[in-house]
Formats: structure tokens, sequence, C-alpha cells
């Protein structure tokens, strides 16, 4: 399972960071939505205190995950580490 994990995240650590950070923005961009669904408003309230605007958090964390992304690859690529 580790193996097939490293091959998805290229051996790169940074790659396998910005994936983290995408499923962080995506799990904040729904995070309104989710907590709507389960019926509990408190739970949208403290994390709106604790971090500020869930959706614009989460979207945030998306762009860095993506720029992040393109940037190493396209490092590994003029390597030649990268199919």
């Amino acid at each position: 399972m580790l193996a097939r994990i490293k091959a998805a995240c290229l051996h790169s650590m940074t790659i396998a960071w910005s994936y983290c950070l995408a499923l962080a923005g995506a799990l904040a961009s729904i995070m309104d939505d989710l907590a709507d669904t389960l019926g509990d408003p408190g739970v949208k309230d403290q994390i709106g205190a604790a971090i500020g605007d869930v959706k614009t958090t989460g979207r945030i964390l998306l762009v860095i995950s993506v720029v992040t992304i393109i940037a190493r690859l396209r490092t590994l690529r003029r390597n030649g580490q990268c199919g």
C-alpha cells in the first residue's frame, strides 16, 4: 500500500503534502453544507470563529495545492524524473 501511495505522489513529499492540502481544502469547502446536513449549526459557528470564512479558506488551500503540484511536476519533468 505504501508503494502505491509513493507511486501516486511520484516519490515526492512535496506532492504528497499538496494532496493533503487539497483534501483539507475540499473538506473545508463543503464544511458548511456538511454541518447543515448533520443538523448542527453550532459546529459551523465554532469552525467559523476558529478559522474565519470556511469556504474562502478551503479555496485558498486548493489554490495553494494546485500551484505547488504544478511547480513540483515542472521541476520533476525538467530533471527528467517524471514520465
